[in-house]
C-alpha cells in the first residue's frame, strides 16, 4: 500500500518527538488529554490530518521549541486530505443484530443514514409514538453505517428511570470509567435507545458531544432532546391501504409487513383474493403501527384474517393522531393477552416486575416453578428470548411492558421479585454484575412498598454492592431513600452510613460528613456502628485534606477497638493511620502503623489481611528507598492474592514490586513483572493498578 510522503513524515515526526522526550503513548495521552488510540493512529499514519486542537494539545504536552513547532505544523499541512472512501470496519458493531427484515422504511433509512454519515451532523433523534419502529430503524442504520465509523456502540435506556444513572450506565456499557477519553477524537456512532425515560440526561449527551469532536449520537425517543444542533427525524406509522384492490395491496408497506411476519410463523400464508379485504382492513384498524402488526401476525398463525379482524374491530377509533395511536396500541397489546391461560398470564405479569430482561433461573426462583408458559408468550410475540453471554435472556418491548405493568403485574409479583434480588445481594451472587437493573428495581420496590425487606444485613450488603461496582451516585441516592423507609433504627443507621460512604467515594466529603452525622445519631451507643462512622468521618476529612481531623477520628477508632477488644477494627484503624502518615510523608510513622497492623493480622491468622498489610508496608518502603525490603514483602503479598484468586490486588502488588526491581536496577525483572501486572490489571479492569504498572514500565 502506497503511503503519502507527508503522511509518513507526520507519523515519524510525532513518534520521534515523543521518544526523544522519553514518553510512552500512554504518558503523552495523560499529558495532552488526547486518547492513546488517537496518538497511535497518527503514528501509524492512519490519521492523515489531525484536528487543529489535537495538534495544539500535542505541541503543548511535548514542550516543542519554536523550530520544532514549525516543522510539526508543516508536516501536518503537507499530509494528504482525509480519506473519504468507504472504509471497512474490523470491529463488529456493539448493537443487537436485527433478526428480521426492515419493511417499508427505505426512505426513512436512507434519510437517517445521510444524517449520521454527515460529519457536521452530530446529533440525530428519531421521534415517534411507542411501537412505531424507532428502535428497529436505529439498529438498521447503525449496522448499515458501521463501515463509516471507527466504532458503533448502542445502549438501551429503557430500564433506567433517573437521569443521574445514565453516565454510570454508559461507562459500564463501554467498560471504561471515562467514556469521553475512550472515544477521544475517533469517529464514533453512539446509539441511545428509549431516551424518553431519562429526558433530563440530555445534558450528559451535550457534554459528551462537546468533548468528542468525532462523535455522532443517534437517539430514539418519543420526544426531542431539545439540544443545539439536534436533527429530528419524526417516524410515522407505515402507510396503510386506501383501497381493497388485491392488485395494489401487495406494494403497501403495512400489508407487506403483516404478510411477511405471518408467513414466518405460518408457512404458505400469502395475500389472496379471499383474504385481501380482511388484511387491508386489519392494517387500517391497527393504524399501520409495526408493533401492532407484529402482534396480529402472531394471532394469524392459527386464525384467519377475518377472525382476527373481528376481534380487533372494536378496539380502535377512526382518528389517527399520535395520542390516539398510543391508546390504540395499548388496546392491541391488551387484546393480545386475552387468549392467554391463567398460568400464561401469571408468568407474563411476573415478567413485568423484571427490569432490563430476565434470566430464566431467576424467573423460576421467583415464580416457584419452571416458566413453562415462556414458549407461549414468545409465540404470541409478547416476549423475546435471546442469548447473552451464552445464556438465554427473556426480554420485553418497552410498550408491551407498560401495559403489563398496568394490567397484570401485582404488588405480590413486585415484592417477590424484590425479595429474590435483595437475597442475591446479601449472598454476594457474582451474577449481580449483569443484573443491576433488577437490583435497582428491587430496592425501589422495597422503599416504596415493602420496607420490611430492608433489614440491616441487606442494607450493609447493598453498600458493598454499590461500592464494589463503583456506582456511587446511584448508591448514595438509593441508600438515602432506604434510610427514609427502613423499619428499624439499625437498618436506618446502616443505610445513612452507606449513603455517606458512597458520597465520599464520589468526591463529596462534606455531604459524607452530613450523612455520617445522621448515621451517628441513629446508631446511638452501638459500638460497631460508632466505630464504622468514626472511620468514615476520618476518610472524609482525609479526602478534604484535613489530616489532623482525620488522624483524630482514626485514633478514636483505635482507642475504642483496643478498649472493646475488637481486633479486626483495631487493624483497620492501624492501616488507616499508616496510610494517612504515608500521604503526609511521615514515613517512619507510616512504617510503625503498618508493621503493627501486619503483626496483628498474623496473630489473627487473617491470610488476606496479611497480604494487604504487606502491600501497604512495601509501598512505604519503596518510597524510603528500601527496595530490597519492599521486594520481599510485595513478593509474598502478590503470591497470596494469586492464591486467593484476586487478580486486581495481585496486579497492584506486582506493579509495586516492579518498582522495587527498578529501584534495585534489576531491569529485566522489572520489565517482566511490570508486564505481568499490566496484563492482570487490564483483564481485571483495575484502573489504579493499570496506572501503577504503566508507571513502573515507564521507569524501565
Amino acid at each position: 500500500m502506497a503511503v503519502h510522503r507527508g503522511q509518513m513524515a507526520l507519523a515519524e515526526m510525532l513518534a520521534g518527538l515523543r521518544s526523544s522526550r522519553g514518553l510512552s503513548q500512554e504518558q503523552l495521552a495523560e499529558l495532552s488529554g488526547i486518547s492513546v488510540r488517537a496518538i497511535g493512529e497518527i503514528e501509524r499514519g492512519a490519521t492523515r490530518r489531525p484536528q487543529r486542537e489535537t495538534l495544539r494539545a500535542l505541541t503543548g504536552a511535548l514542550g516543542l521549541t519554536p523550530e520544532e513547532q514549525e516543522a510539526f505544523a508543516r508536516s501536518a499541512r503537507t499530509a494528504p486530505p482525509p480519506d473519504t472512501r468507504r472504509r471497512k470496519t474490523a470491529v463488529r458493531p456493539a448493537l443487537p443484530a436485527p433478526v428480521t427484515s426492515i419493511v417499508g422504511r427505505a426512505d426513512d433509512l436512507a434519510a437517517v443514514l445521510r444524517l449520521v454519515q454527515d460529519p457536521p451532523v452530530r446529533l440525530v433523534t428519531i421521534t415517534g409514538t411507542g411501537g412505531v419502529g424507532k428502535t428497529r430503524l436505529a439498529l438498521e442504520a447503525g449496522w448499515r453505517a458501521a463501515s463509516r465509523f471507527d466504532s458503533v456502540h448502542g445502549l438501551d435506556l429503557s430500564a433506567l428511570r433517573d437521569a443521574d444513572d445514565v453516565p454510570q450506565a454508559l461507562a459500564e456499557s463501554l467498560r471504561t470509567p471515562d467514556p469521553a477519553t475512550l472515544i477521544g477524537d475517533a469517529r464514533w456512532l453512539l446509539v441511545l435507545d428509549s431516551f424518553e425515560h431519562v429526558a433530563a440526561a440530555a445534558t450528559t449527551v451535550a457534554t459528551l458531544l462537546a468533548g468528542c469532536p468525532g462523535l455522532t449520537v443517534l437517539v430514539t425517543s418519543r420526544s426531542p432532546l431539545r439540544l443545539r444542533g439536534e436533527h429530528l427525524w419524526p417516524l410515522a406509522p407505515l402507510s396503510t391501504p386506501d383501497s381493497d384492490d388485491p392488485a395494489g395491496l401487495a406494494g403497501n408497506a403495512a400489508v407487506r409487513l403483516l404478510v411477511e411476519r405471518t408467513a414466518a410463523v405460518r408457512p404458505g400464508f400469502a395475500l389472496t383474493e379471499d383474504n385481501a379485504v380482511a388484511v387491508a382492513a386489519l392494517c387500517r384498524r391497527l393504524d399501520g403501527l409495526p408493533l401492532a402488526l407484529e402482534l396480529a401476525a402472531a394471532r394469524l398463525r392459527t386464525q384467519a384474517p377475518a377472525q382476527v379482524l373481528a376481534q380487533v374491530r372494536d378496539l380502535h377509533g377512526d382518528t389517527v393522531d399520535l395520542a390516539d395511536r398510543h391508546v390504540s396500541l395499548r388496546r392491541t397489546v391488551e387484546w393480545s393477552t386475552r387468549g392467554l391461560t391463567d398460568p400464561d398470564r401469571r408468568l407474563f405479569g411476573l415478567l413485568g416486575a423484571f427490569s432490563g430482561g430476565a434470566d430464566p433461573v431467576d424467573v423460576e426462583a421467583v415464580l416457584g416453578a419452571p416458566p413453562l408458559s415462556l414458549a407461549t408468550l414468545a409465540a404470541h410475540s409478547l416476549v423475546t428470548v435471546t442469548e447473552r453471554a451464552g445464556h438465554p435472556r427473556i426480554g420485553m418491548l418497552d410498550t408491551i411492558r407498560e401495559v403489563v405493568e398496568d394490567q397484570l403485574t401485582g404488588v405480590a409479583d413486585r415484592n417477590a421479585h424484590a425479595g429474590h434480588f435483595l437475597r442475591l445481594v446479601r449472598d454476594g451472587d457474582p451474577r449481580l454484575g449483569d443484573e443491576q437493573d433488577n437490583v435497582r428495581a428491587a430496592l425501589q420496590q422495597a422503599v416504596d412498598a415493602a420496607p420490611a425487606l430492608l433489614c440491616g444485613e441487606t442494607v450493609r450488603a447493598l453498600t458493598k454492592h454499590y461500592v464494589a461496582r463503583g456506582r456511587f451516585a446511584e448508591g448514595r441516592r438509593m441508600l438515602a431513600a432506604a434510610a427514609g423507609a427502613a423499619p428499624t433504627e439499625q437498618a436506618r443507621a446502616w443505610a445513612w452510613h452507606g449513603a455517606a460512604v458512597t458520597a465520599n467515594e464520589s468526591g463529596d466529603p462534606e455531604a459524607a460528613l452530613a450523612l455520617a452525622a445522621s448515621a451517628a445519631e441513629a446508631f446511638g451507643a452501638d459500638p460497631d456502628g460508632r466505630a464504622a462512622t468514626l472511620t468514615l468521618i476520618g476518610n472524609a476529612h482525609k479526602f478534604a485534606g484535613r489530616y489532623d481531623d482525620a488522624a483524630a477520628a482514626y485514633t478514636g477508632v483505635l482507642d475504642q477497638a483496643r478498649t472493646t477488644g475488637d481486633a479486626r477494627r483495631e487493624t483497620i484503624a492501624l492501616n488507616n493511620l499508616g496510610a494517612l502518615a504515608h500521604d503526609r510523608g511521615a514515613y517512619a510513622e507510616a512504617i510503625e502503623y503498618h508493621a503493627a497492623a501486619l503483626r496483628r493480622k498474623r496473630e489473627l491468622g487473617d491470610r488476606r489481611g496479611v497480604a494487604v498489610a504487606q502491600l501497604n508496608l512495601g509501598a512505604v518502603r519503596n518510597d524510603t528507598g528500601d527496595h530490597a525490603g519492599a521486594a520481599t514483602l510485595l513478593t509474598e503479598s502478590a503470591a497470596t492474592f494469586a492464591a486467593l484468586g484476586e487478580p486486581g490486588s495481585e496486579a497492584f502488588a506486582l506493579a509495586l514490586l516492579a518498582q522495587s526491581h527498578a529501584g534495585l536496577a534489576r531491569w529485566a525483572d522489572a520489565t517482566t513483572t511490570g508486564r505481568r501486572a499490566l496484563e492482570l490489571a487490564r483483564r481485571a479492569e483495575h484502573a489504579q493498578a493499570t496506572g501503577l504498572a504503566l508507571l513502573a514500565l515507564g521507569e524501565t
